[in-house]
């Protein structure tokens, strides 16, 4: 996913005459990033809970739905330059 989303920039880049690099995070780069967001989210979903906020819960979801998706990403991930 992050292959595309860089040559979708890298199109548009092109077509506006401007030179903006995007990074290419690596694997563990991408493990770190997957952590931090299941532990935010999960805080935010049990805040929500005790609390009785839906928007906290909503956004704890948010926050766990992202981390499954960079740890599915970083599963496909080769660390080559």
């Amino acid at each position: 996913m992050v292959k595309e989303v860089n040559r979708a920039c890298e199109k548009l880049n092109e077509k506006l005459g401007v030179s903006v690099s995007l990074s290419n995070p690596k694997k563990k780069t991408l493990k770190a990033a997957s952590v931090c967001n299941f532990v935010v989210g999960a805080g935010l979903v049990a805040a929500g809970v005790v609390f009785s906020s839906k928007w906290c819960a909503v956004l704890g979801g948010i926050g766990l739905v992202s981390s499954v998706v960079l740890h599915q990403e970083k599963g496909g991930k080769s660390d080559e330059k």
